[in-house]
Formats: C-alpha cells, structure tokens, sequence
C-alpha cells in the first residue's frame, strides 16, 4: 500500500514538474526569438565585441536557445508519456536528456560570464579608436549604425561625450563638403522628437513589428526637435537640444543587465532541470519497487 502511494505520489510530482517544464522551455523559446528579431540587441553588441569574438556570436546564441527550447518541449513529452505508462525506459531516456540540457544551460551561463568580462575589459580604449576612424564611412555599416542606434537608445552623443565627434574623421572630412558644413554631431545626438519609446523592444512588441512587415526603426529617421540649435558649435546654444553625455556608461550597463538575464536563466533552469531528474529517479525506484512486490 505504502509503495502504490509513494508511486502515484512520484507520478503526480513528475507530471506537474513538466507542466512546469514546458514553461521553461517556452521562455527559452521567447528569448531566442526575441534576441533573433531583436536588431537593437545586435547592433549594440557588436559596439561591445573584441577581434577575438565574431560579432554575431549573439545570433549564435540566440539559435542554440531556440534549440535548446524545442528540445525542452520533446524532452517533456517524453517525460510526461515515461510517468503516465510506467516506463522505466522511457525514465531514464528522460533522465538523460535532463543531464544534457542542464549541461548545456551551464555551458551558456559559463560562457557568458566568461566573455562579458572579456567585452568589458578595454572596451573604452576600442571604442574611441573606432569611433574615430569608422564612425560615417558608410552609413549602412554596422559601426555606424551601432553607434546611431545606442545614441538614439540611451540618449547620449559620442563615446565620452558629445566632444568626442571634434576629432572623427566623419566630422572633419565633412566640412565644407555640399551642405555638410553645418554638421557638428549625427542628429542622433540631438533631443528628438521622436524619442525611443521604453517598451519599443519588448518580445510582443519586436515579434508584432516582424510579421508586420515594419523593418525600419525609428533611430533611422531621427527628427530633432531643433536641428539648428542642436549643431551650433555653442554650449550655451545647443546645451538644451544635444545630449552632452557619452554612450560607455549607459551601454556598460546594458551589457550587464543582458548578460544578467541570460546567466540567471541558464542557471535557474538547470537547477529546475536538476529537480527533474532527481523525480525521475525516484520515479523509477519506486517503479521496480512496485515490480518487485508485484504490483
């Protein structure tokens, strides 16, 4: 009798465990998706990546959550079909998959802290080298509008400050070229009337404006609230309509809080993931009980 309680006990537990489960693995799944369709995350990530990382190893990671959350949903079906028939083998396929997934979520939270303190180890110094030589090349290069994206996102101007575009070659190769004479800081800098909207990247919004067909962002079309007064060479003329502070803080932080959320979700999830596999075994101990007292 103690045994046919302990083992639907074990059984009640397993299947509420995967409930919970397919949960995880569809929050892997929405994270991925949204790192994917994200272009904001993109971007700022490759201001933060050195020459020894590719600067899509985001995108990389992105696509491995994806798996790893597909995975979870099999791997759950497995489970709940090992507790509802009683099959031992089922259990310790189940318990298997289990170890590889948390293995994998370990892997991500590890490698993830490990190249955070990679990014943010110089990340001044390669920042402002850049910013000087390729800031403007090209518009559509990924620098550019790296650094576009982060100025219109945190509302900042240049690495340091809004100083630093004096010495760019974006800047001085400008001067009295067509009408770019007047041109002192990208309009990205300047206090917009369109300003970034806080929600804008959230996974509802992103995924909606994907299947929308909407692939431009507003940075791409800033409108300053006062172009003429935000280009004035002037403190005392554009310090109201030009960001004065630099962009290195504000993405330092970023950089963190991202990395904060995939190290927390890889490791929170392998724990739970570890709770499974101990109601697996348990599960199946209680099975070859039940096996040997002929039940």
């Amino acid at each position: 009798m103690a045994i046919g309680c302990g083992l639907k006990c074990s059984k009640g537990v397993l299947l509420s465990f995967n409930i919970v489960f397919w949960v995880s693995g569809c929050i892997m799944l929405v994270v991925g998706i949204w790192m994917i369709l994200d272009p904001k995350k993109t971007h700022l990530f490759s201001l933060t990546s050195t020459d020894d990382v590719a600067p899509d190893l985001l995108q990389y990671l992105a696509y491995v959550l994806v798996a790893i959350g597909c995975l979870i949903v099999l791997v759950g079906f497995c489970g709940c079909c090992a507790s509802l028939y009683e099959r031992r083998f089922l259990l310790i396929t189940y318990f298997v998959f289990l170890f590889m997934l948390l293995c994998a979520e370990l892997s991500i939270a590890v490698t993830t802290l490990g190249y955070r303190e990679d990014f943010l180890t110089g990340l001044e110094n390669r920042l402002l080298n850049r910013f000087r030589d390729e800031y403007g090349r090209d518009s559509n290069d990924v620098f550019t509008q790296a650094i576009d994206q982060a100025q219109f996102t945190f509302n900042c101007c240049g690495v340091l400050s809004d100083t630093d575009y004096i010495n760019t070659k974006w800047r001085n190769e400008s001067i009295g070229i067509s009408n770019r004479s007047r041109i002192n800081v990208p309009l990205t800098c300047c206090v917009l009337a369109n300003p970034d909207v806080t929600n804008a990247g959230s996974p509802i919004i992103v995924v909606s404006r994907f299947f929308s067909g909407t692939v431009e962002e507003s940075w791409q079309h800033p409108q300053p609230m006062d172009e003429t007064a935000c280009q004035n060479t002037g403190v005392d003329r554009h310090h109201l309509s030009r960001h004065k502070k630099g962009c290195l803080e504000d993405l330092e932080k970023w950089l963190k809080d991202d990395t904060a959320v995939l190290i927390g979700l890889g490791i929170g999830i392998a724990f739970f993931h570890m709770l499974g596999m101990i109601f697996s075994v348990t599960l199946c101990r209680n099975l070859g009980a039940g096996l040997a007292q002929g039940h």
